[in-house]
């Protein structure tokens, strides 16, 4: 049945006829590509069969279901499904010349390269940006590396605890600073909860991208995009960096609170461990700020004339956090919100990953997409998010799941490259490529029980599936 006679439509995508290269691991390119692949893109992922080179999202990152890796380990772990949905799988040994030779075959016909290697292994192997544009001289590729591909520090590996505190975050987040002094000696500083700049180079990649394929449908030319990890973390740093630069100064870290707004910071709320956001941004903020509370019995100490004015609240943020947290511990997270909204003020859920994926803003926006797997993962149906944006013109979504290991082999060397069913199983019979990881082990995994056990888990809901 054809998509007409279904009635369903089919809208073109933004990139439909693009066709990328990703030889990318781990998260920040991955993701890349898989925003590039719900765009319409046609990505293929070089994979390996070869464990000890895999893709450690394939193999040991997980999470599992029912944090089981089960037999075929390899395509079970959810985030490498996030990270390679709506990819096809080619699986190249690249130590050898001849899988080298076919890559740069895949590249002669396509169109974006995505890699993340330190800049001497892409040379090491002749496939750098030179060796490719002689290729395909109109090519467009993103090279990701912690430190660029220049300077005294271009040759260093990354990874987001050692790369993140060299652009200036850990110095910025953290508690509240008791001196105005700074840290006391003891004081460590603070790394964000997740790879934070992995994402930053997401963003940061897809934006290259696209400024890339304008320029190049107007010029006719490629490019190289030399992005560096740890000047995309730089460039977010923000206000601190611009405080010192124009005043040179170092403030105290704010935790939660901001120097020229009161109230400001996160509130306890009903229930275990429920929080609200709140932000009262200049006096009119305040005046329905204090005008909500005031109604309420026993907090009429709001409208003290000490907090008339913006410094009276700045200098007595002590005593006004007290009040409102007095006052948001009677209420629930979601009911703070919608009050205050309802008053013009500023303020949000603390939300944990149950309460994002019930979230009902985001089920209506249909952020979460739901995605089939193949019978041979054992995966079912599971969520995965989708993209921050929407298109007006474009029904944008998750085309399919990761592709199992080497799936698409022989339809990308056969259709795209021309090989024969003999000299694809010549590449097979020499381990060039394949199917079953060759080597390795189903990662050590402790059951869900003994992580609550141990208190490494804080809390498990057995039935969060039907949720």
């Amino acid at each position: 049945m054809t998509g007409s006679e279904s009635g369903q439509i089919f809208k073109k995508r933004p990139l439909d006829g693009i066709r990328v290269v990703d030889l990318s691991r781990v998260f920040a390119m991955p993701f890349a590509g898989a925003n590039l692949a719900d765009f319409g893109a046609e990505v293929i992922k070089i994979d390996t069969h070869h464990t000890q080179f895999m893709d450690t999202t394939r193999t040991i990152t997980g999470p599992f279901p029912d944090n089981d890796p089960g037999e075929a380990y390899w395509e079970r772990a959810g985030t490498f499904h996030t990270l390679n949905r709506g990819k096809t799988s080619l699986t190249l040994d690249l130590r050898s010349e001849a899988a080298q030779d076919l890559l740069k075959d895949l590249v002669r016909v396509s169109d974006i390269v995505l890699e993340n290697f330190t800049p001497r292994v892409m040379a090491r192997f002749g496939l750098d940006y030179a060796s490719l544009r002689a290729v395909r001289p109109d090519l467009i590729m993103v090279s990701n590396t912690g430190y660029g591909h220049s300077g005294p520090w271009s040759n260093f590996g990354a990874m987001a605890s050692a790369l993140e505190p060299t652009h200036g975050t850990g110095a910025f987040m953290g508690y509240l600073e008791d001196s105005p002094n700074g840290r006391a000696p003891e004081d460590a500083p603070n790394k964000m909860g997740n790879s934070y700049t992995d994402f930053l180079a997401t963003w940061t990649a897809l934006t290259a991208i696209m400024a890339s394929l304008l320029y190049r449908a107007r010029t006719g030319q490629g490019n190289w995009v030399d992005l560096a990890m740890y000047q995309v973390g730089v460039s977010y740093a923000g206000e601190g960096i611009l405080d010192y630069a124009f005043n040179g100064r170092r403030t105290r870290r704010m935790g939660n609170r901001h120097q020229s707004m009161a109230p400001h910071g996160c509130y306890p709320c009903q229930g275990e461990n429920q929080w609200v956001t709140i932000a009262v941004r200049d006096d009119a903020d305040w005046r329905a700020f204090s005008q909500v509370l005031a109604v309420e019995e026993g907090f009429g100490g709001i409208l003290d004339e000490k907090f008339e004015e913006p410094l009276g609240r700045l200098n007595n943020q002590d005593e006004l956090d007290d009040i409102v947290s007095r006052w948001t511990s009677t209420q629930g997270q979601y009911q703070v919100m919608e009050v205050l909204q309802k008053a013009g003020v500023p303020a949000g859920p603390v939300l944990n990953a149950r309460g994002l994926l019930t979230d009902p803003h985001f089920r209506d926006r249909g952020y979460f997409e739901a995605v089939e797997h193949p019978p041979e993962t054992g995966l079912g149906r599971r969520e995965y998010i989708g993209r921050g944006w929407r298109l007006s013109k474009n029904d944008l979504s998750i085309t399919k799941p990761a592709s199992l290991l080497g799936e698409e082999n022989d339809l990308v060397l056969h259709q795209l490259l021309g090989l024969t069913e003999a000299q694809i199983q010549s590449l097979e019979q020499v381990d060039l490529i394949g199917k079953t990881p060759v080597g390795g082990t189903a990662p050590a995994t402790v059951s869900l029980e003994r992580q609550v056990e141990l208190g490494w888990t804080v809390e498990r809901d057995p039935d969060f599936l039907p949720r």
